[in-house]
C-alpha cells in the first residue's frame, strides 16, 4: 500500500505528459514558422492527427507489454534484443541532440539581455556550449535538486503560453494575420508540409507516459488515457498560441525574432513586460535543459547497469549523479554544437530540430510496427485488431512523412546514427546475449531493412520549405513572384540610424533611405501590375542586417555599407549615398584650421608654424571605439601629429563639445554630422565641411542572385537621380546638394 501511495494517478500522469511536451519545445516555434507564414499553421493539423495516432499506438502497445523499457521493450517483442538496443540507442541520442536544440532556444531568449551571445556564429556556438556545460555541472548535485528546479522553471513556459493562448485574442488583428498568411506565395500543400518537423518537435515527449508506466497506479487504464489527453491538451495550446501570435506581431518582425513570445508580449503591453516574459522563457529553457541533461546521463547509467554501455557511464557520486557519464555526454554535445554551427541561431535550431526529429521518429516507427506482432501473439479480437491497425498505419505513415519532410541533411545524419547504433550493438551484444525472454517472432534484419529503406528513400527528399527559403540560390523570379502572390514586400532597415532610417515621434518609419525604398516599392508595384502592395518595415540590429537579406527574411535592406566583406553574403544596388568620414567645426574657427581640414592651401602665411604644427595644437574628438577613432589615430600617427584626441560616447556629445569650444574639430560619419548639426539649436554656429576624408558608399542590399529585383531597384534609383524630385529628397535630410554630391549622383545614375 505504501508503494501504491507513491505512484501517480491519471491526472498527474497527463500533466507530466503535457509538461514534458511543452517544456521548451514551443519557445522558438512561432519565429521559425513565421519564415513560411501563417499558412504553416496547417502543419499543426497534420501533426496533431499524426501525434494522436502515435499516442494511441503507444497506449495500445502499453496494454499488451508492461515490461520496463517502454518503446524498446515493444521493439524487443518483434525484433529481438538488437531491436531493443537500436530503439534505446536512437532514443538516447535523440535526447542528446534535442538538448543542444533546447540550449539554442535558451540562448535566443538570453540574447535579449546579452546581445553578444548571438553577435556572430562563433559567439552563438560558444554560448550554446556554455549553457550545455553549465547545466551539466549543475546536475552534479543529484536528481533531488534538479527535480526541484525543474518543477519551478517549467512555469516560465506554461504561464505566458497559456495566457497568450486565451487572452491574446484581445490583441489579435485580422489584417496582421491575413498579411502573414502566405508571404512567400507557396501552394497550400507545400504550406501544410512546410513545418512538419518543427511542429513534431513540439510533440516529442508524448511517449513519456509509456516510459513512466512503472510509476503509475493503474497502468492498463491510466497510460492510454494520459497519452491521449496529454497529447490533445498540448495540441490545443500549441495551435492557439502560435495562431494568435501571428495576428499580434507582423510576420517579418516575428520571423526575425529570437524571442517570439517576449516580442508578442511587448506588442501587447510594453517592452518591460516583454523583457519579463523573455526572462521567464530563458529560465524555463535553462530549467528544462537541466532536467533533460540529467535524464540523458541517467539513461546512460541505466544502460551501463544493463551492460549495454561501458561501465564508466554507471559510476555515480554519493548524491546519485553519474558525473563521468555527464562529462562524456557534455563533450559529445559540444561537438554536436560545433558541427551544426550556423550563421544565425534559427538556422542552428532548425538543423538540430530536424536531426532530433529523425532520430526520435525512427524508434516510433520500429516500436509501433511491433504492435502488429504483439496483437497477433496476444490474440486480439478482430474488431480491435482492425481499429488498431488503421490508427497505427496512420501513425506510421505520418512518421515516415515527418522523416521525409525533415530534409536530406537530417535524414543522412539519422542514417549515420543508425549505422553507429548497429556497429555498437555488434560489439556489446555478447555482454547480455541475443536471447529474447518474450520470444523472438521476427528476424532482426527486418528491423534494420525497414528503417534503412525508409532512410534511403527519404534521403532523396527535398529540403523543408523553411530551409529552402533560407537558401541563397533562390531565383529572382521566385522573389518577385512571391511578392506578386502575397501582395507584400518586406523591407529591412537599421533601427535608429538617423538620418537614413528611424522612427519619428509618431512611430512612423522615415529617413533618407526609407524615402528611396518607398519609391522602389512603388516601382515594383507598378512593374508587377498589382493593385496594392503592402510594405512591411522590419527593424534590424547592427550585425544581423546582412544575415537578414541573405536568409531571405527581408527582400530589401534599406541602406547598408557596400563593402567587399558584405558582398561575400549579399548584392547591392547602385550607391544611394557617398558615405565617409567628415568633420564639423565651429563657424568662427580659425581660417587656417578650416583650410587645412578642407584640403586647400593656406590663404595667408603661417608664422612660425607648419600645417602639421597647427593641427598639433588642436583638440580632436571622435566616438570612442569607432572605426573613425581608429582612422584618426592612424592618420595622426602616420603624419607624426601630436594632437589631443578625446573619445566621446556619441555623435551628439561630440558635436556639443565643438559648440562648447571644448574641441576644435569632431570627426564622424558625415551624414550623421549633418543630421545632428542641422537639428541642433546652435546650428548656425556649426559648419560641416564638404570634404569626405574616406569613401564608404551606402546602397540598398539585395539577396545574391536576385538580378531582376536588383535591376528594378537600379532603374528606379537611376531615374530618380536624374529627376528634379531627388534634390528635394536629399535637401530634406542633408541640406542642399553640394557640387561633390551632385557629381556623385550624376555619375552613379546608369544610362537607359
Amino acid at each position: 500500500m505504501a508503494d501504491q501511495a507513491k505512484k501517480m494517478n491519471v491526472v498527474q500522469l497527463t500533466f507530466i505528459v503535457t509538461v514534458n511536451m511543452m517544456g521548451s519545445g514551443i519557445i522558438m516555434l512561432p519565429a521559425n514558422m513565421a519564415k513560411v507564414g501563417a499558412i504553416s499553421l496547417l502543419s499543426w493539423l497534420i501533426t496533431a492527427i499524426g501525434s494522436l495516432a502515435i499516442a494511441y499506438g503507444f497506449a495500445e502497445a502499453g496494454l499488451l507489454n508492461q515490461r520496463a523499457g517502454g518503446m524498446a521493450a515493444y521493439a524487443e517483442d518483434a525484433y529481438g534484443k538488437d531491436g531493443y538496443f537500436q530503439v534505446f540507442m536512437l532514443y538516447f541520442l535523440s535526447i542528446a541532440i534535442a538538448n543542444v536544440a533546447v540550449a539554442s532556444s535558451a540562448l535566443g531568449y538570453l540574447a535579449a539581455f546579452f546581445p553578444v551571445l548571438t553577435s556572430s556564429p562563433v559567439a552563438t556556438c560558444i554560448g550554446v556550449i556554455g549553457l550545455l556545460w553549465l547545466t551539466t555541472i549543475a546536475n552534479f548535485g543529484g536528481p533531488k535538486i534538479t527535480g526541484r528546479i525543474g518543477s519551478i522553471t517549467v512555469w516560465g513556459v506554461i504561464l505566458p503560453v497559456g495566457f497568450i493562448s486565451v487572452a491574446g485574442w484581445f490583441w489579435f488583428q485580422g489584417g496582421t494575420f491575413a498579411a502573414a498568411w502566405n508571404p512567400n506565395g507557396i501552394h497550400v500543400l507545400e504550406g501544410m508540409g512546410s513545418s512538419i518537423a518543427l511542429t513534431l518537435w513540439a510533440f516529442l515527449g508524448m511517449e513519456s507516459a509509456v516510459q513512466n508506466s512503472s510509476a503509475v497506479e493503474n497502468p492498463k487504464r491510466d497510460v492510454p488515457l494520459a497519452c491521449m489527453f496529454g497529447t490533445l491538451g498540448a495540441a490545443i495550446i500549441y495551435i492557439l498560441s502560435t495562431a494568435v501570435i501571428q495576428g499580434i506581431v507582423p510576420n517579418a518582425e516575428l520571423a526575425a525574432s529570437t524571442g517570439p513570445f517576449g516580442l508578442a508580449f511587448a506588442h501587447m503591453f510594453n517592452p518591460a513586460i516583454g523583457s519579463i516574459v523573455m526572462a521567464l522563457a530563458a529560465m524555463a529553457c535553462v530549467g528544462s535543459l537541466l532536467g533533460w541533461q540529467f535524464t540523458l546521463a541517467q539513461t546512460a547509467k541505466d544502460a551501463a547497469d544493463s551492460r549495454m554501455f561501458p561501465a564508466i557511464f554507471g559510476k555515480a557520486n554519493r548524491m546519485g549523479a553519474p558525473i563521468a557519464g555527464m562529462v562524456i555526454m557534455g563533450i559529445a554535445q559540444s561537438l554536436m554544437a560545433l558541427s551544426t554551427i550556423s550563421p544565425n541561431l534559427t538556422e542552428q535550431f532548425e538543423a538540430l530540430v530536424n536531426l532530433a526529429v529523425v532520430t526520435n521518429v525512427l524508434p516510433y516507427i520500429i516500436s509501433l510496427s511491433a504492435l502488429f506482432v504483439m496483437m497477433r501473439n496476444a490474440g486480439t479480437a478482430r474488431a480491435r485488431f482492425r481499429l488498431n491497425t488503421v490508427v497505427t498505419v496512420i501513425a506510421l505513415a505520418y512518421s515516415i512523412y515527418a522523416i521525409y519532410a525533415a530534409g536530406k541533411d537530417a535524414v543522412l545524419g539519422g542514417m549515420l546514427v543508425m549505422a553507429i547504433g548497429y556497429a555498437v550493438y555488434g560489439l556489446v551484444a555478447p555482454r547480455f546475449g541475443a536471447t529474447n525472454p518474450a520470444g523472438r517472432t521476427a528476424s532482426a534484419p527486418a528491423a534494420t531493412a525497414m528503417a534503412i529503406a525508409i532512410l534511403v528513400i527519404s534521403a532523396f527528399a527535398p529540403q523543408p520549405a523553411h530551409a529552402q527559403m533560407n537558401a541563397q540560390s533562390h531565383a529572382t523570379n521566385d522573389t518577385l513572384q512571391r511578392i506578386r502572390q502575397s501582395g507584400t514586400i518586406n523591407i529591412g532597415y537599421l533601427s535608429g540610424s538617423r538620418p537614413f532610417a528611424y522612427k519619428d515621434a509618431a512611430g512612423q518609419v522615415t529617413g533618407y533611405t526609407i524615402a528611396l525604398c518607398e519609391r522602389v516599392a512603388d516601382q515594383i508595384k507598378s512593374s508587377l501590375g498589382v493593385s496594392t502592395l503592402n510594405v512591411q518595415w522590419v527593424a534590424l540590429t547592427a550585425g544581423d542586417e546582412i544575415r537578414a537579406v541573405r536568409d531571405k527574411r527581408v527582400d530589401l535592406l534599406c541602406g547598408a555599407a557596400d563593402t567587399l566583406v558584405n558582398r561575400q553574403s549579399i548584392s547591392f544596388s547602385i550607391p544611394v549615398y557617398a558615405g565617409g568620414i567628415g568633420a564639423v567645426i565651429r563657424s568662427d574657427a580659425p581660417a587656417g584650421l578650416r583650410e587645412l581640414l578642407s584640403g586647400v592651401g593656406p590663404s595667408h602665411p603661417l608664422w612660425r608654424a607648419s600645417p602639421a604644427q597647427l593641427l598639433s595644437r588642436q583638440t580632436v574628438s571622435v566616438v570612442g571605439g569607432s572605426p573613425t577613432q581608429r582612422w584618426v589615430t592612424g592618420k595622426l600617427g602616420e603624419l607624426d601629429i601630436s594632437a589631443t584626441v578625446v573619445p566621446v560616447s556619441s555623435v551628439d556629445v561630440g558635436v556639443q563639445k565643438v559648440i562648447n569650444r571644448q574641441s576644435s574639430v569632431f570627426f564622424a560619419e558625415r551624414s550623421l554630422l549633418l543630421a545632428v548639426a542641422s537639428a541642433s539649436p546652435s546650428a548656425r554656429d556649426l559648419t560641416v565641411l564638404d570634404r569626405r576624408f574616406t569613401t564608404l558608399p551606402v546602397a540598398i542590399g539585395i539577396a545574391r542572385g536576385d538580378d531582376d529585383l536588383r535591376l528594378l531597384v537600379d532603374q528606379t534609383l537611376s531615374r530618380l537621380y536624374r529627376s528634379p524630385e531627388f534634390a528635394g529628397i536629399y535637401r530634406r535630410w542633408f541640406g542642399e546638394l553640394d557640387t561633390q554630391a551632385r557629381d556623385f549622383f550624376r555619375m552613379t545614375a546608369l544610362p537607359e
